[in-house]
């Protein structure tokens, strides 16, 4: 089964990070699912989330990229990715280019 929850793209620009602690939280309930991705509906981001046999320690982070354009994008998204953040979709707000990650704890060692 998914479990979909559907966020306002302005409450996202107004505090990105209650947003993402919002989704961060979907991880940790009882039932076990994991971040499976987002559609942005113009207006609306609808993020799905999938049963899962594990707990997922991520943590989902929203934030815009920096710059326009597509080699900009690209750089950002492999920093992003060397810190331990994947990709998992993105979004338009206004001319703004938002990103949703996951970030995923390093294993304890």
């Amino acid at each position: 089964m998914n479990k979909i929850v559907q966020v306002d793209i302005e409450d996202i620009i107004f505090d990105p990070e209650d947003v993402g602690s919002m989704l961060t939280n979907c991880l940790k309930r009882p039932r076990k699912v994991r971040l499976a991705g987002a559609c942005d509906t113009g207006g609306i981001l609808v993020v799905s989330f999938e049963d899962s046999p594990e707990r997922s320690e991520s943590q989902i982070v929203l934030a815009p990229f920096p710059e326009p354009g597509a080699d900009e994008i690209a750089s950002e998204i492999s920093m992003r990715y060397q810190k331990g953040f994947t990709l998992r979709s993105s979004f338009r707000a206004g001319d703004s280019l938002w990103g949703l990650f996951e970030y995923n704890k390093p294993p304890k060692a």
